[in-house]
C-alpha cells in the first residue's frame, strides 16, 4: 500500500467525500475529508492480530446520519457552552441550541473539509464563516493528521478575523478490543482534579479533588469500577473533564489499556484537560448500522478528548479559550499504540 491511499466514500451535499489512509510500521489509521473524521485505526495486538480500535461508520451518509460525533473533528467549541449563550466585550451571542438548552461540539462533523497530502498525512481545512452557529468572526481552521511510527498527531490551528471563542478536540471512541464494551479496559489520567459538573451536565467552575471519588484514576483502574459507581449514574458513567498540569506543553495526559489485546493507548497532549466520555448514551446514535452493520453498544467505545473546559466562556475560573483577531490557536495531540506484556 502506499504511504497515503486515497478512494470515494460516498456523497455528502451532492459532492463525492474521499477516505485517507496512512500506514507505518504495520499501522494504518484511515481519516475522511467528512468531518475531518477518523473512521479506522488497525493496530497488531498481543498476538500478532491486526485489530480495529476505532468506533466509524462505513460512509459517508452513515456519518450523515450519525448523532454521537464519532471520530469527528468537532468545533467550532467541543463540549457543552450552558444556555448556548456567551458575551464577548460589550456584546452577547446566542448560539444554536443542539442539547437542550446548551450548545455542544457543534457542527463541523457534517461539514466536508478541503484535504492536501503534507509530509507523512493529510492536511483538512475548513472555513467557518462569521456567525457560524452564533459564533462571531471568519474562522480558518486546519487539522494536519501524520503517522509516524504507531504514533498519530493531530495539529489544530485556527485563525480569526473577529475575536472569538474556540476549543477543537477529536472525538474518536477508541475499543482496544476491536468490539464489546470497554468496562474492561484499564485506564490511568494524569490529573489530580476533575470539573464539578452542576444541573445539565454544566461545569461549576469548580475543580475539585479526585481522592476519594469515583474519579480517581491516578493509578490504573478498570473503567468498570466508574461505569457501576452509583454517583455517576446521571452520566451511565464517565462524561467528566479532568485537569492537566501541562501548561501548554506536550505531555501525557492518560493511557488506556486493554488485558484482553494487550495493545495499550497512550495520549500526549498541549490541552488544560482531558474530557473522558464511557459512551453511556452511544446505543442512542441515530445512524441504524456502524461500519460493520452493526449497531452502537452502551460502553461499546471510550472518547479521550483532549480540550478546554466545556463552557470556558462563561467561567472566568477556566483557562481562557479566546482567540483574539490575527492570533493564531493551536494544540497539538498524539496517540500513540504499544504492547503491554
Amino acid at each position: 500500500m502506499k504511504a497515503i491511499d486515497v478512494k470515494n466514500f460516498g456523497m455528502s451535499g451532492g459532492a463525492q467525500a474521499k477516505l485517507y489512509t496512512l500506514s507505518s510500521e504495520g499501522m494504518s489509521v484511515c481519516f475522511t475529508d467528512l468531518g475531518c473524521s477518523l473512521t479506522s485505526l488497525l493496530v497488531p495486538d498481543r498476538f500478532g492480530c491486526m485489530r480495529d480500535v476505532a468506533l466509524g461508520y462505513g460512509s459517508a451518509a452513515g456519518y450523515m446520519a450519525g448523532s454521537s460525533f464519532v471520530g469527528a473533528t468537532v468545533g467550532r467549541y467541543a463540549g457543552r457552552i450552558g444556555g448556548a449563550r456567551f458575551s464577548l466585550g460589550e456584546r452577547s451571542f446566542e448560539l444554536e441550541k443542539n442539547d437542550g438548552e446548551n450548545h455542544l461540539h457543534g457542527g463541523f462533523g457534517k461539514r466536508l473539509f478541503a484535504a492536501e497530502e503534507i509530509r507523512g498525512g493529510v492536511k483538512f481545512s475548513l472555513v467557518s464563516p462569521d456567525m457560524d452557529e452564533g459564533f462571531p468572526g471568519r474562522l480558518e481552521l486546519s487539522v494536519s493528521v501524520t503517522l509516524k511510527g504507531r504514533a498519530l498527531r493531530l495539529v489544530y490551528e485556527a485563525v480569526s478575523d473577529a475575536d472569538t471563542f474556540i476549543n477543537i478536540t477529536n472525538h474518536s471512541y477508541f475499543n482496544l478490543n476491536g468490539r464489546g464494551d470497554i468496562a474492561g479496559h484499564v485506564l490511568r489520567v494524569n490529573a489530580k482534579r476533575y470539573a464539578e459538573l452542576g444541573p445539565g451536565n454544566i461545569p461549576t467552575g469548580e475543580l475539585l479533588s479526585v481522592r476519594g471519588t469515583p474519579f480517581d484514576f491516578t493509578s490504573r483502574r478498570p473503567l468498570m469500577e466508574a461505569i457501576a459507581d452509583p454517583a455517576l449514574a446521571s452520566t451511565r458513567g464517565l462524561d467528566h473533564s479532568f485537569a492537566l498540569e501541562n501548561e501548554g506543553r506536550l505531555v501525557k495526559a492518560c493511557e488506556l489499556i486493554s488485558p484482553d489485546s494487550g495493545i495499550r493507548l497512550s495520549c500526549r497532549t498541549t490541552q488544560p484537560s482531558v474530557h473522558i466520555y464511557t459512551a453511556g448514551f452511544l446505543d442512542g446514535d441515530r445512524a441504524p448500522f456502524d461500519k460493520n452493520g452493526h449497531g452502537f453498544e452502551r460502553h461499546g467505545g471510550v472518547c479521550l478528548e483532549t480540550q478546554h473546559f466545556p463552557d470556558s466562556p462563561n467561567k472566568k475560573e477556566f483557562p481562557s479559550t479566546l482567540l483574539k483577531a490575527g492570533e493564531t490557536y493551536r494544540e497539538i495531540t498524539e496517540f500513540e499504540f504499544d504492547i503491554v506484556k
